[in-house]
This record gives C-alpha cells, structure tokens and sequence, in this order.
C-alpha cells in the first residue's frame, strides 16, 4: 500500500526582531584593561601549572614507556628470528 503524502506546513506570520536597546557602560576602559591584565595573569599561572604538571607526568611515565618499547623490541627481534629459521 503506497505512502500517503504528508500536507505541507502552514507558513506563520513573519517574525518580527524585538527592539534593542544600546546597553549601559557598567565598567570605564581603564577597568576593562585592567581586568583583561588581571585575567591573562591568571591564564599565564595556570598554564604554568599546566607545563609542571605534564613535566612530572612525563618524567613519571617515560621508565614505563621505555620498559615497554625495550620489551616489545626484544619480542619483535625473537619472533622474526624465528620466522627467518622457519
């Protein structure tokens, strides 16, 4: 049994942008730059922690990394010494 064809939707009245009002100055310039300085001064510490952190991560990390690269290696060498004796 076919599909029935769906009724198209009705088209609503245009929709109209309210009005929009200039807003008000809440903070002069100069506290706008000086809170802009403040941020980027906390930005700069938290990347800072950010760079410690992944420094101690690494130096955590890499005898870990490098025992598995040194075993996974040493496999690699075992297994294609014994396929070339096959």
């Amino acid at each position: 049994m076919p599909r029935a064809r769906k009724q198209p939707a009705a088209v609503s009245a245009a929709v109209v942008a309210p009005e929009v009002s200039v807003p008000q100055v809440l903070i002069t310039r100069d506290q706008y730059f000086q809170d802009i300085k403040v941020r980027w001064q906390i930005h700069q510490y938290e990347v800072n922690k950010l760079r410690e952190d992944v420094s101690k991560f690494t130096q955590t990390v890499s005898p870990f990394v490098m025992k598995a690269v040194d075993y996974l290696a040493e496999k690699y060498q075992q297994l294609s010494a014994r396929r070339v004796a096959v």
